[in-house]
């Protein structure tokens, strides 16, 4: 479902009742000299339908946000922004040719803050797409081209001469690429077209590899060879081009790769360039170059264009073909080719983005660098090639009631702190749902980000009652120093990746103090809940509910752990630690150490924060030191703790009056439907005392000023706080939350 891309053809009724025009800026400076008593907020309008040379009324509204930007400042210089300023944009689209900028002199204060807001939440947006014309797609007639085309297609593929759009990312693919190959995007109606690909939905996996590849840089440098499953591959056009993607070596890395060959009469398949992890998995038993289960499609071929809403460019000849979903004479058709951020504030402090619609950009959403006090709430994230909000330095800043979804990469990055003092950024991230992302980025791509992969160092932030789902890799990813991760559903997520967690931090002795608890994590059987991996250290898992995941909370060979009070539920293996260390060589790890000693950890404030951490400067390292496991549950799993390694490397690992339930009635309040709150006669408060209640029904998205209805489940019902979260990821939302 799309939004309505209205225009103000009569601003007066489309605006209604909003509050009564304030003066012109002159006439209110003067009433400000003149005047002692209290002044009401200023307020400009601006619409698609309005004109810049206008007052900024609400009957003479400015046509760009440019031009209310413009009459913000020159209000400020005048004096007149006692109760702020309130910029009101009414419905309809807003192209964004270029970064929206705001700077340090578009500050609000505490007192006079500085909002953009859309007059009806949602239909507002700032669309940073390029339209394309329904009668530049032609008919096909080369019968070159028509014979490769599939039957089913052949009459309704259309073409499209790039040239003629003059694109700056229509280049060809790199012989081997990540996240979308840098291509330009389509849309027709606002939904976006996929990139011809086989199999349509599902993967295929090598028959045998032949040969890994040689990365190296000398002459014997070349690309892996491997033997298809299928003769398929035998009519594909190697001279126009020829891109697989698959997790060829490990299950976190997913990379296209040129063909340079393909034999048909033995199937060989033969890459043009080798990746740097080569192909072939790491897993593959010994002696064997790969085991069959390495994951791949084929990507961008006219003669896999096989059901509509499909299409490929043919970069030989600056060809793009197309088989359309509907009547193009009838549709809204736009291409993203921008990767410029939509909007970006810089040092900016007390300005607030609500209820606006971010789409339409080969780039990101928002950035937010420096300042303070920033509020992105009640806005939409959608159709972008890159990510929704991205948070680097600053104070205060935060995303809150905003939906993310059809995103090419993560949803929100929040990075800020001084790791040197253990000084807090405080920004948070409430009450977001967050799906369908990382279309384009498949690993590394997550719902939040905090400190990591794309983010930068994070200290103090806060990530509470979001919901996660719907995605091919991690739901959180994690690193830094005293963040709090609290009552966030997480489903469906690493659904085409692995060796992966739900919440995920890796490979840091001094990442410490982050806090997960009363967090909800569900039906994702290929990952780990929460997953502290390679040596990550001093985390608290706590209070949490897990049900049908790999594993629950995941110990890499890591010290100061604490796993307590979690309720762990179908899951074949509960809660997991090795001592990965000894083997990987963590007592003399250079990068480890290094990191380790960049901080004064044996002076305060370190050393009162994390009074442990500075035994590893000359101490033990590569057994997992100081971790706890006590008072979790299990119900209904095969193993309560599993572990990895010698008895003597995890003598120090303390485990402590845990329950294994087995399949006796915990005592649930609505199991079939979800509720995994624990009923006060719950067999569980009997049998372990010490256990505390978990606050089930408090995790999850809430309504609140800026998110008034909760998203509707595939079932009809109403998403609640009480774990309802079982979405059809075909169906779910239909991609529009707020009417």
């Amino acid at each position: 479902m799309r939004y309505p891309t209205r225009v103000l053809g009569q601003p007066d009724s489309l605006f209604k009742e909003h509050q009564t025009m304030k003066p012109t800026i002159a006439l209110f400076a003067a009433l400000l000299l003149a005047s002692p008593i209290a002044l009401h907020a200023m307020e400009f309008f601006v619409s698609p339908a309005g004109n810049d040379s206008a007052s900024g009324s609400r009957a003479k509204p400015f046509a760009t946000l440019e031009r209310a930007r413009d009459a913000v400042r020159e209000t400020k210089r005048a004096g007149a922004t006692a109760g702020g300023v309130t910029v009101w944009l009414g419905a309809g689209d807003y192209p964004v040719t270029t970064t929206f900028e705001l700077t340090a002199v578009d500050s609000g204060t505490a007192e006079t803050p500085v909002v953009y807001r859309s007059v009806e939440p949602g239909q507002a947006r700032l669309l940073g797409a390029r339209p394309v014309k329904s009668t530049d797609f032609k008919p096909v007639t080369n019968a070159n081209i028509l014979a490769r085309i599939d039957p089913a297609a052949r009459g309704k593929v259309v073409q499209l001469n790039l040239a003629s759009l003059s694109l700056a990312n229509a280049k060809t693919f790199a012989n081997v690429f990540t996240n979308g190959g840098g291509l330009f995007e389509l849309f027709v109606n606002d939904r976006r077209m996929p990139l011809s690909r086989w199999p349509n939905e599902d993967v295929t996996t090598m028959g045998k590899v032949l040969d890994k590849g040689d990365a190296s840089s000398g002459p014997q440098r070349h690309g892996g060879k491997f033997v298809a499953r299928e003769e398929r591959c035998t009519r594909w056009h190697v001279e126009s081009g020829v891109w697989l993607e698959g997790y060829w070596r490990v299950p976190w890395r997913a990379v296209a790769l040129r063909v340079k060959s393909i034999d048909a009469a033995s199937r060989t398949i033969e890459f043009a360039e080798p990746d740097k992890e080569l192909i072939g998995s790491k897993y593959a038993p010994a002696g064997q170059l790969g085991d069959g289960k390495e994951t791949w499609s084929a990507l961008n071929l006219l003669e896999e264009i096989d059901r509509p809403g499909e299409w490929c460019v043919d970069f030989t000849s600056g060809t793009l073909y197309f088989w359309p979903p509907d009547d193009l004479s009838r549709a809204a058709i736009y291409v993203t080719d921008q990767n410029t951020p939509l909007v970006t504030l810089k040092d900016v402090s007390h300005v607030t983005f609500r209820d606006l619609s971010f789409e339409g950009n080969l780039g990101n959403g928002l950035e937010i660098s420096g300042g303070s006090d920033a509020l992105v709430a009640g806005c939409t994230f959608r159709n972008l090639g890159g990510s929704g909000v991205l948070v680097r330095g600053g104070q205060r800043h935060g995303v809150r009631s905003s939906d993310f979804y059809d995103l090419g990469q993560g949803g929100i990055y929040l990075g800020g702190g001084d790791r040197k003092t253990l000084t807090p950024a405080n920004h948070f991230a409430e009450n977001n749902h967050l799906h369908h992302l990382g279309l384009r980025q498949k690993t590394y791509a997550a719902g939040i980000h905090v400190g990591a992969y794309g983010a930068t160092d994070a200290v103090g932030c806060r990530v509470a009652h979001n919901f996660i789902h719907d995605l091919p890799h991690a739901g959180v990813l994690y690193g830094g120093n005293d963040n709090v991760f609290e009552f966030n559903e997480i489903s469906r997520v690493v659904l085409t990746s692995g060796d992966m967690g739900a919440f995920y931090t890796p490979n840091d002795w001094t990442s410490r103090g982050n806090i997960v608890r009363h967090n909800y994590v569900h039906d994702s059987p290929r990952a780990n809940a929460f997953y502290m991996d390679d040596g990550d250290s001093g985390d608290t898992i706590s209070g949490n509910v897990v049900r049908g995941c790999f594993y629950g909370p995941f110990i890499g060979g890591g010290h100061d752990n604490l796993i307590e009070n979690n309720l762990i539920i179908d899951t074949e293996r509960a809660i997991h630690i090795d001592s990965r260390g000894v083997a990987r060589g963590y007592q003399n790890n250079p990068g480890m150490i290094k990191r380790l000693r960049s901080f004064e950890v044996q002076l305060p404030p370190w050393s009162t924060r994390y009074p442990t951490l500075a035994k590893l400067l000359d101490g033990q390292r590569d057994i997992p030191l100081g971790n706890v496991i006590r008072n979790n549950v299990t119900v209904r799993c095969k193993t309560l703790i599993h572990t990895s390694g010698k008895p003597t490397e995890l003598q120090a690992v303390a485990v402590q009056d845990n329950l294994d339930l087995g399949a006796e009635d915990a005592g649930f309040v609505d199991e079939a439907h979800g509720n995994f709150q624990l009923r006060p006669d719950s067999p569980i408060f009997k049998k372990m005392p010490a256990f505390q209640p978990i606050p089930f029904e408090k995790i999850g998205l809430v309504k609140d000023e800026f998110r008034t209805q909760l998203p509707a489940t595939a079932d009809g019902q109403t998403a609640t706080t009480s774990g309802k979260g079982n979405f059809d990821s075909e169906t779910d939302l239909r991609h529009d939350q707020r009417k």
